[in-house]
């Protein structure tokens, strides 16, 4: 007899069993691994510029990888590690450009970088480009008098048996010639003051102002990055003696301390300076004029050729304007040249300008420069019609960046371009350090050869031009400058203040130029200033 009772407990557990099986299977899905290609290299930020046996690590942190194969130059670089891991290291021995490829094959086809569409091949490759940077070597180097009008004068000899006697005031030009394009002039000049340095022309202007004194000179040539340096050591190089020249008010400025400097052709006799003779006017931002009584006036002890008034508890700032007056006749020079009077020169500020500062191409002189336009494209993609350094207009330096932009259409009334400098292939940079208030007054010079002309009817804003800092995100606040009723045929100067808050070591200036007119944008853009602002509080 078939015991019923067991029956049900056999089906019973069958059908337990049976539910468990299904709920395993559905509690455990299939895990798809992307295919992703990601490579990490260690001088990225340098833009694998590197010295003579430096070395760079690379790291495949990619997805979905079923194989990968690193492949170096034959010659010159040493590896460690297997060409199938993840990560290897290369030692490159010789300058040049090396490239270094990394093979992938995916599971499937593969995204790579940050691209949301994935290639037609699960196979990649990815090459980069390694610049090796020779050491920097001084080869030669030769000064001139620099003359008023601008020529040089006669060659002072480098190795000197005694030193070579010059008109204290003067201005020696330095052009040399080195390996490893140095790009700024840094180490001891003895008291004598830097007041050029141009790389691009492999030259920097000394100025030796204090009379009976015998300057050495020791200058150090110096690549930031990737850093190398070569110095030199001339003693006893020149011995300023009395000057011929009448003593000249050069320039009327502001130090880091924001005190007035007045700058002289030569160095001063501090007995002859009286602060009584002097006399100071500030207009500030909102039109007040202050007179702050002139409380001190001194010969900076680092520099004879600078005088610094004192005008109490009050500061200059960057938005003030700033006028001074002397109607002494005391001042004078350390050899007797008594000094001019003068009424209401204008203070020209002297704030770090970061485009110099970073040996940025400021002026768009350097030949190794080159410019992309509608990049990057989701600021532009209107790739200009003209977009070349120029000798056409220039208001600094030999040349000017020229840029055409098309006219706008009936199915495009809006024609923007964003513009970035490389270098060597990378994006062209300057440094950035953060202060008390990090803000920043950018001024350009713009020669417009045709403003776009009528705004195109389907168009809703007027042609404009604007700088961006790159990587700030939300926080642009650059202005658009409108150039569409900007008149043609001379040079401007557009300006306006930039407030830094999303704040990185390193920028890349981008123009966006957006054309509405009916006719091409041609504009020449020149000599960009980026200089520190002080706004009076």
């Amino acid at each position: 007899m078939i015991n019923m009772k067991y029956i049900k407990l056999f089906i019973l557990s069958s059908l337990a069993l049976l539910l468990g099986a299904c709920g395993e299977e559905l509690n455990n899905p299939t895990v798809m691994t992307p295919s992703h290609s990601v490579v990490r290299v260690s001088q990225v930020g340098n833009d694998n510029v590197i010295n003579i046996n430096q070395h760079i690590d690379f790291a495949d942190v990619s997805q979905g990888i079923e194989s990968r194969q690193w492949i170096f130059p034959d010659s010159n670089v040493t590896v460690d590690g297997n060409p199938q891991d993840a990560q290897v290291r290369g030692t490159f021995h010789k300058e040049g450009k090396w490239e270094v490829t990394l093979s992938q094959v995916f599971q499937n086809n593969a995204f790579v970088g940050s691209e949301t569409v994935a290639r037609e091949t699960n196979k990649i490759d990815t090459t980069f480009v390694v610049t090796v940077m020779p050491a920097v070597k001084l080869n030669s180097i030769k000064a001139n008098l620099l003359l008023a009008d601008g020529t040089l004068g006669d060659e002072i000899p480098m190795a000197p048996e005694t030193p070579t006697e010059i008109p204290f005031g003067s201005i020696l030009r330095f052009t040399y010639d080195a390996t490893g394009s140095p790009s700024k002039i840094q180490g001891t000049l003895h008291g004598a003051e830097l007041v050029a340095e141009s790389p691009s022309n492999n030259t920097f202007d000394v100025k030796y102002v204090t009379l009976d004194k015998v300057y050495s000179f020791a200058p150090v040539f110096v690549r930031p990055k990737p850093y190398s340096a070569d110095s030199l050591l001339v003693l006893d190089l020149v011995k300023c003696v009395r000057s011929d020249e009448p003593l000249l008010l050069e320039n009327v400025t502001a130090d880091a301390d924001k005190k007035i400097n007045l700058v002289y052709s030569r160095g001063l006799n501090a007995n002859s300076v009286k602060a009584s003779d002097y006399s100071v006017s500030i207009t500030t931002a909102k039109g007040e004029t202050l007179t702050p009584a002139v409380t001190g006036a001194y010969v900076n002890p680092a520099n004879a050729s600078y005088l610094v008034l004192e005008i109490g508890d009050e500061l200059v700032y960057s938005n003030d304007v700033v006028k001074v007056t002397y109607t002494g006749n005391s001042l004078e020079s350390q050899d007797a040249a008594i000094a001019p009077q003068f009424t209401n020169e204008m203070l020209v500020g002297s704030e770090e300008d970061l485009l110099k500062a970073s040996d940025y191409d400021y002026s768009y002189e350097n030949s190794a420069m080159t410019h992309k336009g509608a990049d990057p494209a989701w600021l532009g993609n209107v790739v200009p019609e003209i977009l070349e350094q120029s000798t056409e207009q220039k208001s600094d330096g030999n040349h000017s960046l020229k840029v055409s932009i098309p006219a706008a259409t009936d199915s495009r009334a809006v024609m923007p371009s964003a513009i970035q400098t490389y270098l060597n292939g990378a994006l062209h940079k300057f440094g950035f350090t953060e202060n008390e208030n990090n803000k920043l007054r950018l001024e350009f010079d713009i020669y417009i050869e045709n403003n776009g002309g009528d705004r195109h009817p389907n168009a809703t804003f007027d042609s404009n031009i604007r700088f961006h800092l790159s990587n700030k995100g939300s926080d642009w606040q650059e202005m658009a400058h409108g150039f569409a009723k900007a008149e043609e045929g001379k040079w401007l100067t557009f300006s306006n203040v930039i407030d830094v808050k999303n704040v990185i070591a390193e920028y890349n200036l981008i123009m966006k130029i957006v054309n509405t007119g009916s006719e091409p944008a041609t504009l020449y853009i020149d000599n960009i200033r980026l200089k520190r602002y002080y706004p009076r509080p």
